[in-house]
């Protein structure tokens, strides 16, 4: 369904060299994590989330678009229990679609309003063009991480670098892809203890979209 990522490849190397060209400068995957946010123009991917509470873990996988910079399709399909949700909103305009309830749910949302995505962590900051904004507001730290990490949907295996972020009330975990800074995996700590888990199963930056994924049905 996706197509490859590796296609991106030869961009990344580009900015690296970039990067690393001119004043001698080393490659900083900070400073290409927030060029790429930056240049963002359309981000698909399958991602599973698995949250931790009191000794219980609860799973949900989920299809997402964004489109910069007010564009988001969420499509439920695990577990069973929400499968076929979908949450669409496109710019003040939100809808939700509840198929176990024959439910349709209509609003309109302020510049305040919370968006169902910040609980991506720094994935949603990537993908709103705020992983600069994002960094600015904590400590962040390169970490020691597992050399490799699997996209399960794409069957690709795919080398990362690895930072922490803390924040005033949490701290993440957070890997990307060296081939084009795209974050692949998310940890979110709270006082200590794993409170969430985003694994993204495959994905597909700045590619074609159809207008109609975020079209609002009308009432």
């Amino acid at each position: 369904m996706m197509q490859s990522i590796r296609r991106f490849s030869g961009v990344m190397l580009l900015v690296m060299a970039f990067v690393t060209s001119g004043l001698g400068q080393t490659y900083d995957p900070m400073e290409v994590v927030c060029t790429m946010s930056q240049n963002l123009t359309a981000y698909s991917a399958t991602i599973r989330m698995i949250q931790h509470r009191g000794g219980n873990d609860s799973v949900i996988e989920f299809a997402f678009d964004f489109v910069p910079p007010d564009r988001m399709r969420i499509v439920y399909t695990a577990p069973a229990t929400v499968e076929g949700q979908t949450i669409i909103l496109n710019a003040d305009r939100f809808y939700t679609y509840i198929p176990s309830l024959h439910r349709s749910v209509w609003k309109q949302v302020g510049e305040d309003a919370s968006n169902p995505g910040e609980d991506m962590g720094f994935l949603f900051d990537f993908v709103t063009g705020t992983a600069s904004e994002a960094l600015s507001q904590g400590v962040v730290d390169v970490v020691e991480s597992p050399e490799t990490f699997v996209l399960e949907r794409a069957g690709v295996t795919l080398d990362v670098d690895a930072f922490a972020l803390e924040l005033d009330e949490e701290r993440q975990l957070v890997s990307l892809n060296v081939l084009d800074a795209a974050p692949v995996a998310i940890s979110i700590y709270s006082s200590e203890s794993l409170v969430m888990e985003i694994h993204v199963l495959e994905y597909r930056i700045n590619g074609d979209f159809d207008e109609a994924w975020f079209a609002i049905p009308e009432e």
